[in-house]
């Protein structure tokens, strides 16, 4: 039962949360959709079919919106999961003119759930005070309060991460099954809206196995709970690609966004470049984006071949600015001192606790691992300043331990 102290702390927090949302939206929020999740919206809408490329009268093959007498060909370059949340909003408030302000409204929610479940979290292991700062902390950092207003994935993915954190912890904690339930659904789910995930719920699994000893029964109902969670998306992958595992397909995009000649740490490449030849009626249509990428991915690593110790430097700049600071990013507001300092106190205290941490078979040794698998893996690829959100919970975590740490080397 959740006391009157922490009910008083809860509501000054998801009060000042909302106020600073409030204004976000009113100032900064998206006003419509735009780029790919634009044409995946209205391409499910018109056709039925989630994609993102479109068989032209013409025959060519672009990313548009599908008109009448056009194929849409079956996409598995985005992650479905939040491109579904926006089809569903509008389908459900079809008669309001601005559909996108719904949608806005409900991720301003979503994050002040998500606040009052890192709350929680965090009340496991600190005081009242400790809880109280951190958790304001997490709910006022500006790129937190900025990505609840945008048309992205990323506020809802860090709802359903912080939620995921949660059922770890208890399940980590007490062992019960419904807990190893909870945290296998929304594995599956933040599969569904960041392919990526799969590592780090396979990274999981590994952990119970080897650290915790959980038996290898544990393992399958978790494994079998997931795929049933993505089980819908696998079968119609199936039926569309003859693929059951198939849940994006944008390694090869990705990597060479992050390692060509052009490029930068917040990733760049000009297609233009790299021009992909394709006769459609050699092969099936809808292998188009699972080609495309493959040419991709061969273009990428033929760069990295041609010069190793150039895309070696990068990467290693790229972990430097997922952890630190890009010093060249072209973000508006990137470097408003209100975004850089606590990012740069976070950094340095997150990166002090996971690597004090990483030797201690506890909880945190778990996020230490999940930290450090992080920022090597997207740095493969490029570094958005959203990613830090995927990072953020951890990283006030590790930090309060740091802290902890510190405190004990100075009194001693």
């Amino acid at each position: 039962m959740i006391k009157i102290n922490s009910i008083n702390n809860i509501f000054i927090i998801l009060l000042l949360s909302f106020i600073a949302r409030f204004f976000a939206a009113l100032y900064y929020s998206d006003n419509n959709l735009v780029n790919e999740w634009a044409i995946l919206v209205h391409n499910l809408e018109f056709s039925g079919t989630l994609g993102y490329h479109v068989i032209t009268s013409e025959l060519n093959v672009i990313p548009k919106f599908v008109e009448t007498g056009e194929t849409v060909l079956p996409s598995v370059f985005m992650p479905p999961l939040y491109a579904y949340f926006i089809y569903f909003i509008k389908v459900l408030f079809i008669d309001l003119t601005n559909y996108i302000k719904v949608i806005i409204a409900i991720q301003i929610i979503i994050s002040l759930i998500t606040i009052i479940l890192f709350y929680k979290i965090l009340k496991n292991f600190y005081s009242n005070k400790i809880t109280f700062i951190f958790t304001l902390i997490f709910s006022l950092l500006p790129l937190n309060v900025y990505s609840s207003v945008q048309i992205s994935s990323i506020s809802l993915q860090l709802f359903l991460l912080v939620f995921y954190f949660f059922f770890v912890l208890n399940y980590y904690k007490t062992n019960k099954v419904k807990y190893l339930v909870l945290f296998s659904i929304f594995s599956g789910l933040l599969m569904l809206i960041r392919g990526e995930f799969i590592f780090f719920y396979i990274l999981t699994l590994i952990y119970f196995f080897i650290f915790l000893k959980k038996d290898f029964t544990t393992l399958l109902i978790s494994l079998v709970i997931s795929i049933i969670v993505i089980s819908p998306y696998l079968k119609r992958n199936y039926e569309n690609f003859d693929k059951y595992f198939l849940l994006t397909k944008s390694f090869g995009y990705n990597l060479l966004k992050g390692n060509n000649p052009e490029t930068k740490v917040e990733g760049y490449v000009n297609l233009e470049n790299y021009d992909f030849k394709k006769n459609l009626t050699n092969k099936s249509n809808n292998f188009y984006e699972i080609d495309l990428d493959n040419f991709y991915k061969e273009e990428a690593f033929k760069n990295i071949k041609a010069d190793p110790i150039k895309y070696s430097k990068l990467y290693f700049l790229k972990v430097f600015s997922f952890i630190f600071l890009d010093f060249n990013s072209t973000y508006p507001n990137y470097y408003n001192i209100g975004h850089i300092l606590p990012k740069i106190a976070l950094a340095i205290l997150s990166l002090i606790g996971a690597a004090i941490l990483l030797s201690q078979k506890n909880f945190f040794q778990y996020l230490s691992l999940y930290y450090f698998l992080n920022i090597f893996l997207f740095s493969l690829f490029f570094i958005l300043p959203r990613y830090s959100l995927i990072l953020l919970p951890v990283q006030i975590l590790l930090s309060i331990e740091a802290l902890k740490f510190l405190r004990r080397k100075l009194i001693n």
